[in-house]
């Protein structure tokens, strides 16, 4: 009798995880997230902090120096401040205070460092001096050339204390672009002997969407496309469904307590951030109540 034939999922290396965080309460949320991550790849944090310069209007250029100064006294001593916390304890960490715009700093330390994943945290407003959602992770997760996962406000408490991977959706319109986070996805599930769902959401016509020939039809292009990728150890689950994606893809993942949601996302360019105010992705990533894993495709402009 031969023996089967059991694909060798490629193992995905978290050596390096970049934190985002301005030392608030909202960035606090990702913590426990990180520190799971850390200690199950035995990965190093880069505990970043990017503080802009306040304008200054009314002052002298010395003034300017001096209160530019202690901003980052300030910013350094908040960093020891947040190293001491207990999720950080036993990690390999190495904090780093930069001044300058959010975007363009955290662009350059991946680049340089060799990131794996960058974490950020979300709260869904925007302000000059909130390093967290607004444009910020709108354009890291568009723009990083590492996966970034996003954590965000309606953090399910369930989360306080993360160990496994038991559930991982992974939403597809079948595009090339929504399916770039795959192999990411398969190499999580394959660690954690995770099940992933692939959830194809149809948006409804005037007849109401695909008929139960068509959805089998779907289902068996969908496993065409995931069953190479995904380690026949780890159960796959495809469903066919019809409405609004963003509302289908939380509440399944809601149902089905999901510890990840995977999504493809395009690489920014131009109109591309005001664009995705409008996706369901951006949707998904403010309101899910698990972490969204995000990463970019090819552009196509």
């Amino acid at each position: 009798m031969n023996a089967a034939i059991i694909p060798i999922v490629p193992a995905i290396q978290l050596k390096k995880i970049l934190y985002a965080t301005d030392f608030s309460e909202a960035s606090r949320r990702a913590l426990p997230i990180v520190s799971a991550i850390a200690r199950r790849y035995g990965s190093e944090i880069y505990v970043v902090n990017v503080w802009s310069t306040l304008p200054y209007s009314m002052v002298g250029p010395e003034a300017v120096a001096i209160l530019e100064n202690k901003q980052e006294q300030d910013a350094k001593s908040d960093m020891a401040r947040f190293l001491q916390t207990s999720e950080l304890q036993g990690l390999r960490t190495t904090p780093l205070v930069k001044s300058g715009e959010p975007t363009d700093e955290i662009q350059r330390i991946v680049g340089d460092l060799q990131i794996d994943l960058a974490i950020v945290a979300t709260h869904g407003r925007t302000g000059f001096r909130h390093l967290l959602m607004g444009s910020l992770a709108e354009e890291l997760l568009h723009s990083l050339s590492c996966p970034v996962l996003t954590v965000g406000p309606h953090l399910a408490s369930r989360f306080t204390n993360p160990r496994e991977i038991k559930v991982i959706l992974c939403p597809t319109d079948l595009s090339p672009e929504s399916r770039v986070v795959l192999p990411y996805l398969a190499s999580l599930a394959a660690e954690y002997k995770a099940e992933i769902i692939a959830l194809h959401v149809a948006r409804p016509d005037k007849k109401g969407g695909p008929d139960e020939r068509g959805k089998e039809l779907l289902r068996e292009q969908m496993r065409r496309l995931f069953c190479p990728q995904v380690d026949p150890r780890c159960r796959l689950e495809v469903i066919v469904d019809s409405g609004h994606p963003a509302e289908k893809i939380l509440d399944y993942a809601k149902a089905r307590q999901v510890d990840l949601i995977g999504l493809g996302v395009r690489q920014a360019g131009p109109l591309m951030l005001s664009h995705f105010r409008q996706t369901a992705a951006y949707k998904v990533v403010l309101e899910a109540e698990c972490p969204v894993l995000t990463y970019r495709g090819p552009a196509r402009w």
